[in-house]
C-alpha cells in the first residue's frame, strides 16, 4: 500500500520530485555531508565506513527513495554545552539519512529562497551575520532609536510537527516529500532524555531544520512588516527596530501574539527593550550610538 501523499498538480514550482534524488544528485548531497566532517551515524557507521561502498550505498538510497521503500534510522541524541551552564539537545543521524536530507534540501531550498522575506539572514545562501548588522545600521540612518531585542525560546524544540506539514502543503512540496518530512519529524530518539520529546521533530541536527524554522517563522516575518517598524530576524534571535519607544512596546505586543499562533513563545531573560544610546548585542555584533563592532 502506498502510504505517500498525493502530488500536487504539474504546475508545481519543485519540478518532478524524483529529480531530488538521482544517483548524481545524492551524491552532490554526499559531497556536503563529507565536507562537513561529522562523527560517526546512530547506528555507528563512520563517513569513512561509508565511503568505502560509497557507489553502492547510493544507488540503493536511489531505488530505496524513488520506490518509495526509504525509512530513516532511529535518532541518537546527545547533548552540547551552550552558554552558560545550559545544554543543547542534538540530534545524531545515520549517514545515511544525513545524505537524503541534504538531497531534499538542495532540492527545496531554491524554490523556497524566492519565498523568503528580505528581513530574515539566518541559514540562508548568500546571508550572513555581518548582513544582518548592515539592515540593522541602516535602520539606524533612516531614524531608528529604539529597539525589541528579542529570543524565540526553545524554538527548535517548539515548532509543531503539524503545522510544519500544513505549511509544506500550502507550499506545493510534492506529497512524496512531504512524508518523507513526516517521516523524520516523527523518527523515534532512542535516548531521548525527556519524557515529553521522544521523537526527532524539528530538532537541531537534521540537515532540514534550519529551513523548517524559516518556512515556520514565514507567517510571523509577514504579520511583522508593519509601518514604521524594521524587522530583522537571524533563525530564533531577532530585533524590532523603531524611531519610537511607545512603538517598539507595542510591537512586543504583536510579536509575543504572532508567536502563540504558531506555538511559540519568547523568551522571558532574554528579550529586551534597549536604545542605540545604551547599546545592545545582536548575532555576534555589538550596536551602540552610530556604530557596530564585531565581538570577539
Amino acid at each position: 500500500m502506498n502510504n505517500f501523499l498525493p502530488i500536487p498538480s504539474l504546475r508545481s514550482p519543485y519540478g518532478p520530485w524524483q529529480s531530488a534524488f538521482t544517483v548524481d544528485a545524492l551524491r552532490r548531497a554526499w559531497s556536503v555531508v563529507r565536507a562537513n566532517k561529522g562523527g560517526a551515524g546512530s547506528d555507528g557507521e563512520t563517513i569513512h565506513q561509508f565511503e568505502a561502498k560509497l557507489e553502492t550505498e547510493l544507488v540503493q538510497l536511489h531505488q530505496e527513495l524513488v520506490q518509495q521503500r526509504y525509512r530513516p534510522q532511529p535518532v541518537k541524541q546527545i547533548l552540547v554545552p551552550k552558554a552558560g551552564s545550559n545544554w543543547r539537545p542534538l540530534g545524531l543521524w545515520a549517514i545515511r539519512d544525513r545524505v537524503v536530507q541534504r538531497a531534499t534540501y538542495n532540492y527545496l531550498e531554491p524554490v523556497f529562497e524566492r519565498q523568503f522575506l528580505p528581513c530574515s539572514f539566518g541559514y540562508r545562501s548568500g546571508r550572513s551575520t555581518h548582513d544582518a548588522a548592515q539592515a540593522i545600521m541602516q535602520a539606524r540612518s533612516e531614524g531608528a532609536a529604539w529597539v525589541l531585542d528579542a529570543d524565540i525560546e526553545d524554538c527548535f524544540g517548539q515548532m509543531r510537527n503539524g503545522r510544519v506539514l500544513r505549511q509544506l502543503a500550502q507550499w506545493q512540496v510534492p506529497g512524496p516529500i512531504r512524508e518523507m518530512v513526516r517521516r523524520w519529524l516523527y523518527t523515534k530518539i532512542g535516548n531521548a532524555w525527556r519524557s515529553d520529546q521522544t521523537t526527532a521533530g524539528t530538532s537541531q541536527g537534521n540537515v532540514m531544520s534550519p529551513l523548517l524554522c524559516n518556512l515556520y517563522l514565514h507567517p510571523f516575518d509577514r504579520a511583522m512588516q508593519q509601518r514604521g517598524l524594521w524587522l530583522i530576524r537571524y533563525a530564533d534571535d531577532f530585533v524590532i527596530l523603531s524611531r519610537h519607544k511607545t512603538a517598539v512596546k507595542t510591537a512586543r505586543y504583536w510579536a509575543s501574539l504572532n508567536l502563540r499562533r504558531l506555538g511559540l513563545n519568547l523568551h522571558p531573560h532574554k528579550t529586551h527593550l534597549r536604545s542605540f544610546e545604551e547599546g545592545f548585542q545582536f548575532v555576534g555584533w555589538f550596536f551602540v550610538r552610530n556604530e557596530m563592532h564585531q565581538l570577539r
